[in-house]
């Protein structure tokens, strides 16, 4: 991807270029002072042209990519570069996928035979096998999609029934929710004996011995239905039909929320999404009213939320001028390898204030001239420079003694 230098770099360069002419040097390094940095953004790449249709769906598997989906014909599409090329491979199936799942080093794949037949690989999605079958799903309905809570494999479909595996989806056990609630079921999520199930108009209706009995549980103070459920980290986790993240307490059977960081229920924010990635939590939120998006994550299972900054970003210091310290703020849009530079007018390096790698965040350093390595620092113009992948931005301060 092509990006645009900053006024920095050209800096950097020109000092090269002239060495050796320092009258010349100094007057067009006096010029560019009045230049500001040129923000480069870290831009989405398209990386394929491969038309799946509206309901297509893309799914990966370490580095190997699978997209999915009906488009003049029904397609699953291999890449192993990153989606610089793709194979069809949707004749290694005898009927079309419509869903794929990683567990435990395999990929299962749900195919449109009313849901009924299970394909998995055990080699990237180079071959695949007739892993199992599913007969007969009660109610007329079919398996729409696979979870697990890291002991158990759980084939989930569109009535009030799941199906359970505990030797890697070669046999399944099917489990009735057994309630009044009307609807159909949306979501579902386990976590060892605790088994929390969202129904279309009711919310969560919960089991806490296994499947054997249920109940319908939402959040109280305010009354709000669960909307959505994942498992994470030994303990289920959903969104409501209002603001915030709640985790389910298996001892107490109540919805505990943990919402600290988001914003409250007066703020006409609702959650409208939630998943997981790695040790961290990510929940998607929009704006009642303006429809705005933003996006939080919790690296400490929901005890705190963290906005996730839409793109990197390097602010002005304050105070500027300054003396003898100023504070510089910066936003991570993505977990990098973050570098924060501070450059004298003649483009030498004066003090690192961040080498290392950083969770998406807002930031903030400071910049003392009054330590030991600074103090010689004399007045005059000084920039300091932000990198993170392919994003690079600088700034120009003032120092006044």
């Amino acid at each position: 991807m092509k990006t645009q230098g900053s006024a920095f770099d050209f800096l950097m360069t020109i000092k090269n270029k002239l060495k050796g002419n320092r009258c010349m040097k100094i007057k067009l390094l006096l010029a560019l002072v009045l230049v500001f940095g040129i923000k480069i953004n870290a831009q989405w790449e398209k990386v394929s042209t491969q038309n799946v249709g509206l309901s297509g769906r893309l799914h990966a598997y370490s580095a190997t990519l699978f997209l999915y989906g009906s488009f003049s014909g029904y397609h699953v599409y291999r890449s192993i570069d990153n989606g610089k090329t793709w194979t069809d491979i949707i004749s290694k199936f005898l009927y079309d996928v419509y869903y794929m799942f990683n567990y435990k080093n395999e990929i299962f794949a749900l195919t449109a035979n009313a849901g009924k037949s299970i394909y998995s690989s055990k080699d990237g999605g180079e071959t695949w096998a007739l892993k199992s079958s599913i007969p007969t799903v009660t109610g007329n309905g079919a398996i729409l999609w696979m979870t697990s809570d890291g002991d158990k494999l759980y084939a989930v479909s569109n009535r009030k029934s799941f199906y359970a595996s505990t030797n890697n989806g070669l046999t399944w056990i099917e489990t009735i929710i057994n309630t009044t609630a009307g609807g159909n079921m949306s979501y579902f999520a386990a976590s060892g004996n605790t088994m929390v199930s969202t129904i279309v108009g009711t919310g969560a209706v919960v089991s806490t011995d296994g499947g054997q009995t249920w109940v319908v549980n939402n959040p109280g103070n305010p009354a709000l239905f669960v909307t959505y459920v994942i498992n994470f980290n030994g303990s289920v986790y959903g969104i409501t039909s209002g603001s915030g993240v709640h985790r389910f307490n298996s001892s107490t059977k109540t919805w505990e929320s943990v919402s600290k960081g988001l914003p409250d229920a007066l703020s006409f924010q609702i959650s409208k999404a939630l998943t997981a990635y790695g040790n961290s939590l990510y929940v998607a939120i929009i704006g009642f009213l303006d429809s705005k998006a933003s996006i939080f994550s919790s690296s400490d299972n929901g005890a705190n939320w963290n906005s996730i900054p839409a793109d990197f970003d390097l602010s002005q210091n304050y105070p500027n001028p300054f003396n003898p310290e100023t504070t510089i703020s910066y936003k991570v849009q993505a977990a990098s390898n973050v570098s924060l530079k501070v450059y004298d007018i003649l483009g030498n390096e004066v003090a690192t204030l961040v080498d290392e790698f950083k969770q998406p965040g807002n930031y903030k350093v400071m910049f003392n001239v009054k330590t030991p390595y600074m103090a010689s620092l004399p007045s005059g113009v000084y920039f300091y420079t932000l990198k993170a992948e392919s994003f690079s931005e600088t700034k120009r301060m003032l120092l006044i003694k």
